[in-house]
């Protein structure tokens, strides 16, 4: 019974899981400044005097330092320049840029500028932003923005030097010191400072070796504060996974995705009776516990990078095809088939092989179209066998129905 149950499609599709969410927290732990930076645009707000409506945001992971642009437009020409000008021509390339999915930071002049710049440019997982920091500064930067504009909804972009100048200088809790110490070794001073401590004396004294002083300031600072963010980072992950469970998938493994429909009104569609889920797809490559490359199962299309939590495993999702969930890239051939089985058979290719074996062949040959290729092991040897193919010649060369080794 329950295995029928599992099997019915409308069911998969639409029915709630009542597990916890899966996925536990895997913090992204920096060592130093500027290894990761975190990026993303907030708006749009109401727009100013000055034609600013959004504010392009940047915030290093290590000392909590943020850079706040306000800017007329979400563009990928925007955040190409504001990345340029804001935080490679002031601190340098930085190690990781992430970003989420918003079509300015996948465009093609935005991840140019950022390689070019020597940066290694990451995207978060569709619907699943906690996975870049910036959101959480982002929360800030708004809350600050609402007591500081009172009635004045077309000013906020006045008043973006003082709210950037507090959070710069107040302590981080995950750290316990301010970004301005983090990143300069010393705290930035206020009129307050100035008055309490108007005095300079030491800086003429030629024995103040103050170069040595900055870097062991420095030192201690970046220091106490990787012991702070581990200490932070397992207090966090402690309480996250208490509402989370473990879940891994394998190569192979079959998965359905939670869906993210809109209502239509015009078309009398709602999304509170559309299906909870889509599917099936199924795992082509791994990079984590948590991320995973799914393919559709009916087209072997590239279905995106899926964060688990998006993600449940239905091992008896129904295929209409019970020769392909024998026979995938990896798995060990467990009967005698036929090749008129495999040649039958609609099973894509899982993994890269596919697309080198055909590129191979279809350079060798102009008559080849569209070959789709299995891969089983023997032996823990791949052997790879043709399974469709598209020829004008009636009478194709049987050679090409061997096993290629």
């Amino acid at each position: 019974m329950s295995n029928v149950v599992t099997s019915c499609s409308v069911c998969q599709l639409t029915k709630p899981s009542q597990q916890k969410q899966a996925g536990l927290m895997v913090p992204i732990v920096p060592k130093k400044p500027w290894e990761y930076t975190g990026v993303d645009f907030v708006g749009p707000l109401p727009r100013t005097q000055s034609g600013n409506a959004y504010l392009l945001v940047f915030v290093d992971y290590f000392s909590k330092w943020i850079e706040v642009c306000a800017v007329r437009e979400a563009t990928a020409r925007v955040a190409a320049s504001k990345f340029l000008s804001e935080i490679f021509a002031r601190h340098g390339s930085p190690n990781y840029l992430i970003s989420d999915r918003g079509s300015p930071f996948v465009s093609e002049l935005f991840e140019h500028t950022v390689s070019a710049l020597g940066s290694t440019h990451r995207l978060t997982t569709a619907y699943h932003p906690q996975t870049n920091a910036t959101e959480r500064v982002n929360r800030t930067l708004k809350t600050a923005i609402r007591a500081y504009v009172s009635d004045k909804h077309t000013a906020w972009d006045r008043f973006l030097p003082q709210i950037c100048f507090a959070l710069r200088t107040a302590p981080h809790d995950s750290t316990g010191l301010g970004p301005s110490m983090m990143l300069y070794g010393r705290e930035l001073d206020t009129p307050l400072d100035l008055i309490v401590q108007p005095s300079c004396d030491g800086l003429d004294d030629p024995d103040v070796q103050y170069p040595e002083t900055l870097r062991a300031t420095l030192r201690d600072a970046h220091h106490h504060a990787r012991a702070a963010l581990d200490l932070s980072h397992k207090r966090q992950k402690h309480y996250y996974d208490l509402k989370r469970r473990h879940s891994a998938f394998g190569i192979g493994d079959l998965v359905r995705v939670k869906s993210h429909p809109r209502s239509d009104a015009l078309a009398n569609f709602t999304a509170k009776l559309a299906p909870l889920f889509k599917g099936p797809f199924r795992v082509s490559q791994k990079f984590s516990d948590v991320n995973y490359r799914l393919i559709d199962v009916e087209t072997g299309a590239d279905a995106g990078v899926f964060h688990v939590w998006l993600c449940q495993w239905k091992s008896h999702f129904p295929t209409g095809n019970s020769l392909s969930n024998q026979l995938m890239c990896g798995s060990v051939l467990t009967q005698v088939v036929s090749f008129s089985m495999i040649l039958c058979s609609s099973l894509l290719l899982v993994g890269c092989e596919q697309q080198q074996l055909c590129s191979t062949l279809c350079s060798n040959t102009q008559q080849w179209r569209n070959l789709q290729v299995l891969v089983l092991m023997d032996s823990n040897k791949p052997r790879y066998f043709i399974l469709s193919y598209r020829n004008p010649n009636p009478n194709p060369n049987p050679s090409y129905f061997s096993c290629l080794k």
